[in-house]
Parts: C-alpha cells; sequence; structure tokens
C-alpha cells in the first residue's frame, strides 16, 4: 500500500472511533456497557480472530516462528530501554507513567485489526506470534514502571507478574504458534465459527476507542508537553529505533513491517487500569492514548511508506 490508499485506512478504520464518541455522548455507549463490551472483546472475540489467523495461510517454518519471535522480544527489550531513559531526560515526575506510554503499544486491540487491515490478513497470524513478548513484559516491567517494587520486593513483583500473564489473548497466541510449528492452516467448520465470532473485533474495539475518548475534555487532555513528547516516541521513535536495528536482521520486508507496524500502535489502555490499580495518577497515559490515538491516523502511514 502507498501512501495515500494506508492513510484512507486508517481514515475509514477512524470512522467507527469518532462514531463511538458520538454513541458515547447520545448515551448508548458508557460506563458499564463499555466495561463488559471491552472484556467481550479481550476475552472472547480477540481470541476468536487470533485463532483463525493460521486459518488458509501459507504457513512460514518453525526456524521462521522462531526468528520471528526472538526479533520481537529484541524490538520490545529496544522499546523497554528507550522508555526509561526519555523521561528522564524530559525530567517528568510521573516518569513511571511515561515510560509505560513510550514502550507499550495497543498491539492487541487495536494493532491487530489495523495490521490486518494495512498488510493483509497474513499480518495477524505474524502479529499473534510476535506478540507473545508484549504480554510478558507487559504485565512485568509494564506494571513495574506504574507501581514501583511492591512491598516484598522483587520476588513479589515477579509472583505478582506471573499470575497476570494468564489471559485468553495469550493461552489463544500459544496456540496459533502451536498450530503453526504443527503445520496445521484449515480448523474446518469450528474455524468458520470462530471467524463469525472474530469478525466482531474490529468494529467492537474501535467503537469502544471512540466511546472512552468521550470520557475526557480535549482541553485538558492536549495541554501536556510532555505528553506530546512520550506520544511522539510511541509512535515514531520507536518504531524508527525498531526499524534501524531490526532492518538487517529481519528475514524480509513483510515480517520486518509487521515488527515495525506493530510497535506503531497508540498507547496500550492497560496502563490505564494499572494507574487506577495502584492508585497512580492515570492522566499521563490518558493523555498519551488520546494524542496518539489521532496522531496514529497519520503516522502509522508515513511508516507503512517506509517500511512496506
Amino acid at each position: 500500500m502507498g501512501f495515500l490508499e494506508t492513510a484512507l485506512t486508517m481514515v475509514t478504520l477512524a470512522i467507527p472511533i469518532v462514531i463511538g464518541y458520538i454513541a458515547h455522548r447520545l448515551g448508548f455507549m458508557g460506563g458499564e456497557f463499555d466495561g463488559k463490551l471491552s472484556s467481550l472483546v479481550i476475552n472472547i472475540t480477540l481470541p476468536c480472530m487470533i485463532l483463525v489467523s493460521v486459518c488458509d495461510r501459507e504457513l512460514p517454518d518453525p526456524a521462521r516462528l522462531v526468528q520471528l519471535i526472538g526479533l520481537s522480544t529484541l524490538g520490545y527489550l529496544i522499546a523497554v530501554a528507550a522508555a526509561l531513559i526519555v523521561p528522564r531526560l524530559m525530567r517528568a515526575p510521573e516518569s513511571g507513567a511515561y515510560s509505560f506510554v513510550i514502550a507499550f503499544g495497543n498491539v492487541g486491540f487495536i494493532g491487530f485489526p489495523v495490521l490486518g487491515a494495512v498488510l493483509g490478513a497474513d499480518a495477524v497470524l505474524y502479529a499473534a506470534i510476535a506478540n507473545i513478548p508484549w504480554y510478558i513484559l507487559s504485565s512485568s516491567a509494564g506494571v513495574l514502571m506504574i507501581s514501583g517494587l511492591p512491598e516484598g520486593g522483587a520476588a513479589r513483583a515477579v509472583r505478582e507478574s506471573a499470575k497476570r500473564l494468564l489471559s485468553p489473548m495469550l493461552g489463544a497466541s500459544l496456540v496459533v504458534l502451536a498450530l503453526a510449528l504443527a503445520g496445521v492452516n484449515d480448523l474446518s467448520i469450528v474455524g468458520d465459527g470462530l471467524a463469525t465470532c472474530g469478525n466482531f473485533t474490529t468494529p467492537a474495539a474501535l467503537l469502544i476507542c471512540g466511546s472512552s475518548l468521550a470520557n475526557y475534555a480535549p482541553r485538558e487532555m492536549v495541554g501536556n508537553w510532555r505528553a506530546y513528547a512520550a506520544t511522539a516516541m510511541r509512535l515514531v521513535g520507536v518504531p524508527l529505533l525498531l526499524y534501524a536495528a531490526l532492518r538487517g536482521l529481519a528475514p524480509d520486508a513483510f515480517t520486518l513491517a509487521v515488527l515495525v507496524l506493530g510497535q506503531a500502535m497508540p498507547v496500550a489502555t492497560n496502563g490505564i487500569l494499572y494507574c487506577l490499580m495502584y492508585g497512580m495518577d492515570a492522566k499521563p497515559v490518558m493523555q498519551g492514548m488520546f494524542l496518539s490515538v489521532i496522531a496514529s491516523i497519520v503516522t502509522i502511514p508515513a511508516l507503512a511508506l517506509l517500511v512496506a
């Protein structure tokens, strides 16, 4: 896809976000409804979307899959390293929240639908496997960025992180990895049923995103320069670092595009949940999410033009 085609795809995906915003303002969405719908998407329809990503695909060989996970892990380690350095340079009082904004994009909730739309259905399979390190690092390093070490030190932090690793999305990704390693790409009628549920993911996720943005006054979301800097690192800085680091290591342009664009997604919403869970100020993460959702309409097509 060229820049214009990708930009039009992003605009197409932005329309349901606007509709979700309007639906919230009109009282059709919001509150408990959004929570229930989010839970449905994260625990049911998104795992279905991940599971059917192997169906009717030309599966990469096992060595390529192992290489994909290795490159993805390297990419996330680079992102975490950048996330620990940049907030210190900004002298941010809420450095942990900004670190999370920089390090972790919304690959599952927004990234899978966007990558599928921009790069094609095969990208969802690659992204599901490449996203396995995200679950590990976001629920361990990500939590520690926001909360700091809990009482009991590092040992307790490891135990709590291990509990948070267990999720339907991680489970579905591991099943996809096992199926791909076994060369299984036909789930027959079961796959058709899972695909029907999985097709609900993209519109629902985008509607929820728009409804979530309606909870905040736009003026309150745009007045913090540090949020702009962190958002720029999330959407542009980190992907460019990965592009430079992985360009000579990725086996082909498609794999490189999946890895780089997967790291170019808006801020992961679970950062807000972590802030609320540990009594931290969630505003920096909210600001980053607000700005990154809007700016990604331009930045993702620009990066796609570079890497695709």
